[in-house]
């Protein structure tokens, strides 16, 4: 009976134990859907967490409790039933109670920390919410009815708190880090899809992604000059991959609006009949966007303006680039283009796992590509947006053909230039410090 009793107080410490792990580790938002379908217990549950002091208290007295009635129960009557028995043998009488206290302490513990810590805490991690569902509604009970002594003990630790700088304060919203490695570990357990990791990795960078990262420079953008003769900028129309392209008289600096080329060929149909193409007649305004916005911030505009294209302005009001909608669902997706005889590709890899690649070619891109974390110096505050940004900021000058340099395990090297342009880039991995000793030793 007695035995009974201890092993009773340890399966009601192991009770506190599981539940105390079990709220403190639930995720708030099960817990939160579990109440809407209904479930008292994730309520409480909720209730617990939202009150982590009154909760804590409550947990720390039973276990209290439970330890003292165990040592005085313990000692006072298996500690007594067993010192006959071990007196029983000759050369252990003088000691007989010692080792009896010995035995029931070793015993108890044990059975305390297995039966009453390390197995309910484990149910408890591995079963959290379901757990804390079930044990919820009598711990709120509990806390109730050693409501002042817990208020006791919530004051002084909350004034001990307050003493360190520590005070209670809601719980944190999610961090954008937290979710990512919800969704790593997701991607990893094989609960989700690469690609939709990749996605969502994206879609929370957008925001930090400056607009500049994604747009064509000036020198690249496709415009049609109202000035040119009209079979001149059909002929560019057709030569180009483009579908939509501003419209200016003279030059960038002076931009119209913009063309879709659907409707010009629709008007070049026409001009048969009518006699002539106004190329005026079939844009519509241009939308501006200044240089400093994220990528979330113009598909926001892009998409409150009805438009798929933009134009960046820097500030002197002159443009910069132009970006469109493709642009920011390849920085979500990655590379949707369509490979044809009017486009280039960003890069191709050599025979000897070299990469020649295109020097506009954005750092997202860049890391597609390779397959690699590596983050470029200031490319956060937007110093440079491209490959060929950084080569110049990294040497200090206007490079020459055949320049090169070593950088976070890569040696970089320039391979073409169009006048003070950079337009290729040879960039080879680095052999690792212990395989380059290796090769030496080799030869």
């Amino acid at each position: 009976m007695d035995i009974l009793i201890i092993l009773g107080l340890i399966l009601v410490n192991g009770i506190f134990a599981m539940s105390e792990i079990a709220v403190v580790t639930s995720k708030r938002i099960r817990l939160q859907k579990l109440a809407e379908n209904g479930s008292r217990g994730a309520k409480a549950a909720l209730d617990l967490s939202d009150s982590p002091s009154r909760f804590l208290s409550t947990i720390q007295v039973g276990i209290t409790l439970i330890g003292i009635f165990n040592g005085a129960f313990g000692e006072a009557s298996l500690v007594e039933q067993l010192t006959p028995e071990i007196a029983l043998i000759p050369f252990l009488a003088d000691f007989a109670r010692e080792i009896a206290l010995g035995i029931v302490v070793v015993g108890i513990t044990f059975g305390s920390l297995i039966f009453g810590e390390l197995v309910p805490k484990r149910i408890a991690m591995q079963y959290p919410e379901v757990v804390a569902s079930l044990v919820a509604a009598p711990m709120l009970w509990l806390s109730r009815l050693m409501g002042p002594f817990v208020k006791v003990l919530t004051i002084s630790t909350e004034f001990i708190l307050r003493l360190l700088g520590m005070h209670h304060k809601k719980d944190d919203a999610v961090t954008e880090e937290e979710i990512a490695g919800l969704f790593r570990e997701g991607t990893d357990a094989g609960l989700f899809e690469k690609t939709e990791h990749d996605i969502v990795s994206r879609a929370l960078r957008l925001d930090d992604m400056r607009v500049t990262g994604l747009m064509t420079p000036r020198l690249d953008v496709h415009f049609i000059n109202i000035d040119d003769p009209l079979e001149m900028n059909l002929q560019k129309i057709a030569d180009s991959s483009y579908t939509r392209f501003p419209v200016c008289k003279g030059d960038l600096s002076n931009v119209i609006g913009i063309a879709h080329a659907g409707s010009l060929f629709d008007q070049a149909i026409r001009a048969n009949a009518i006699g002539q193409v106004d190329i005026a007649a079939a844009t519509r305004p241009p939308l501006f966007v200044p240089e400093t916005i994220s990528a979330m911030q113009l598909l926001e505009t892009l998409k409150k303006n009805r438009a798929e294209l933009a134009l960046i302005i820097d500030e002197y009001g002159e443009i910069e680039g132009m970006v469109t909608l493709s642009d920011v669902l390849e920085a979500l997706v990655g590379d949707v283009s369509v490979i044809d005889e009017h486009n280039e590709v960003d890069g191709v890899r050599r025979e000897d796992g070299s990469w020649l690649l295109d020097a506009g070619l954005s750092f997202d891109r860049f890391r597609e590509l390779l397959e690699t974390d590596v983050r470029f110096p200031d490319e956060a505050s937007g110093s440079y947006h491209t490959l060929a940004g950084f080569v110049m900021a990294f040497l200090g000058h206007i490079p020459q053909m055949s320049d090169h340099f070593e950088w976070e395990g890569y040696r970089i090297e320039v391979v073409d230039m169009d006048r003070n342009r950079i337009d290729r880039l040879l960039i080879s991995k680095l052999p690792e410090p212990q395989q380059a000793l290796d090769d030496d030793v080799a030869v």
